[in-house]
């Protein structure tokens, strides 16, 4: 049996969504949840809008693993997301503005550096982003460095995907 378990609605609707997702659960606790499991047999989850985690739906993910550990009978898996923003990174501004542009871009908290240390800090910290960087034809010194920080934790981090295009 293959079960949609979407994150942003059980932080919302809680026992009573895990109640419309499993037929037959009826409980409104962990441990009515934990026994339920225990019984059900070759049962895939998938966990959709993960980015979403709370400290309910990451109690109830934990809770998924323990079965699966005890009782081997789970398939959990996450489903793969589309990145939640695109931001457009215009090379022609980035050269003209640097950090200031890059703040106010990003959305950078006001304790933002405006160093290339600091970019990195802050893009490790940001929710799924897809940058798209134009303008590429005006790549000088200070911008070539800044895409390398971008190069750099797009490697390192899962949440920023970047692409580049001529506009």
């Amino acid at each position: 049996m293959k079960i949609i378990l979407d994150i942003e609605k059980l932080n919302e609707d809680k026992f009573k969504y895990l109640k419309e997702i499993f037929e037959g659960y009826d409980g409104d606790d962990y441990d009515s949840l934990y026994s339920y499991l225990s019984y059900k047999q070759d049962l895939e989850i998938i966990i959709r809008n993960y980015t979403f985690i709370s400290d309910f739906s990451s109690s109830i993910i934990r809770l998924f693993n323990d079965v699966n550990e005890d009782y081997n009978n789970l398939d959990l898996s996450y489903e793969e997301q589309e990145s939640k923003q695109k931001i457009i990174l215009d090379i022609e501004r980035l050269n003209k503005e640097g950090h200031d542009y890059l703040k106010e871009l990003f959305d950078f908290p006001d304790y933002y550096g405006k160093n290339l240390d600091a970019l990195y800090d802050c893009l490790g910290d940001m929710d799924d982003t897809e940058v798209i960087i134009i303008n590429l034809d005006e790549l000088n010194e200070q911008s070539i460095r800044i895409l390398s920080v971008f190069d750099d934790a797009a490697d390192d981090f899962d949440n920023i995907k970047l692409s580049y295009e001529e506009e």
